[in-house]
């Protein structure tokens, strides 16, 4: 809306001359437009940014969050290689286990074996009791004696007129009974529970599931 600079009247739209006094209207127009701005050239508030400019610190989150995502889960694979056990799998332990577990009786040789049978092989006390539990009478055939044992003492003397101890058998709870002659209780005097010695007996034999050794003495 423009008035005219002379008199103050209000010219119409595109007038070029007032029309009370005749004065020229272009200083008018120009004055009401210098007062009026243009809708495009107002002037923004502040702090007011143009869609698609200004925001430089938002373009970055996105790829950040994926970089930190990326190492997280690297982190999770590594470690999780990083937790198996270095033996290989499960199952693969457990039978290396089951066949370090065998017990001394499944590996002692059968009655049939002519090992021991001799008196100058020296058996061990966990395989002879072995033999004698899986067969007595096979064990009894084949071990007839004289025989030589090893094995580690589980207790010492025992009361009465024959001097007897008792070995370690097929396991640390079977015990072998043996017998020694009267009149030898002072040699077995400086021996004690678990200490490894070797015999000579002149005969083998089952009583009750227990084996047992006759007329033994130290070598």
């Amino acid at each position: 809306m423009a008035f005219c600079t002379a008199c103050g009247t209000q010219l119409p739209n595109n007038a070029r001359f007032c029309p009370s006094c005749g004065a020229a209207a272009g200083d008018a127009t120009a004055a009401a437009r210098a007062a009026d701005p243009a809708p495009g050239n107002a002037e923004r508030p502040a702090g007011f940014a143009e869609p698609g400019r200004g925001g430089g610190a938002a373009r970055w989150i996105l790829p950040i969050v994926i970089v930190i995502a990326a190492v997280v889960i690297g982190l999770m694979l590594f470690r999780g290689k990083a937790d198996q056990p270095a033996g290989g799998t499960p199952s693969e332990s457990g039978q290396v286990a089951g066949q370090a577990g065998q017990s001394t009786e499944e590996n002692a040789p059968s009655a049939g074996s002519s090992a021991g049978a001799s008196s100058g092989t020296i058996m061990s006390a966990a395989a002879l009791d072995g033999a004698f539990s899986r067969d007595p009478a096979a064990a009894s055939a084949t071990y007839p004696g004289p025989v030589r044992v090893s094995g580690v003492i589980a207790s010492m003397v025992q009361p009465g007129p024959t001097p007897a101890l008792s070995l370690e058998g097929r396991t640390r709870f079977n015990y072998m009974v043996v017998n020694f002659p009267a009149g030898y209780r002072e040699r077995l005097a400086p021996l004690a529970k678990g200490q490894f010695i070797q015999l000579s007996c002149s005969r083998v034999r089952g009583l009750a599931g227990t084996t047992i050794l006759d007329g033994c003495q130290l070598d």
